[in-house]
């Protein structure tokens, strides 16, 4: 992996890149913001599932192939199932959750194989700690400073 990040802004529905040239994309909240007036969490609007779907294909369009996709997101694992697991990705899935009483979920999507039906969305025993401190999270560079080869593992 190579040890340059480049920061770029996008359409995430039109992502105008190459196939298969990322190593990683992180999306924070990105996808939460398709869910605002979705209607129903269980059975969101045909409208809301199309973006996000066209969104995920996008980025699993253009990660490498053993690319990892990060989504840190307020959307609860039982209801982002749906999405990450359609039969068109390939990818495994996993994530973790903190908070204390207001809980947020940080998922890790590694592109190459698919999770089994046994171990498919499941939650992660063990996650690389990440600060949670309130003046270190204020930070621009937090998420530079999460050590993502611990998660390639």
């Amino acid at each position: 992996m190579s040890t340059e990040i480049k920061v770029l802004e996008a359409d995430m529905l039109d992502l105008p890149f190459e196939d298969g040239c990322f190593d990683v994309v992180i999306e924070k909240g990105t996808m939460d913001v398709l869910f605002v007036d979705s209607g129903d969490p269980w059975n969101p609007h045909p409208a809301t599932v199309e973006k996000v779907m066209k969104m995920l294909h996008e980025i699993h369009r253009v990660l490498k192939p053993e690319g990892i996709f990060i989504s840190i997101t307020f959307g609860q694992p039982h209801f982002r199932r749906r999405f990450f697991s359609d039969p068109e990705f390939t990818w495994s899935i996993e994530w973790n959750t903190f908070g204390e009483t207001f809980h947020y979920f940080f998922y890790v999507l590694k592109k190459g194989q698919r999770s089994s039906e046994s171990e498919e969305c499941r939650e992660k025993t063990h996650m690389p700690s990440i600060s949670l401190y309130h003046d270190e999270l204020e930070g621009e560079d937090f998420l530079f400073r999460t050590n993502i080869d611990e998660m390639e593992s």
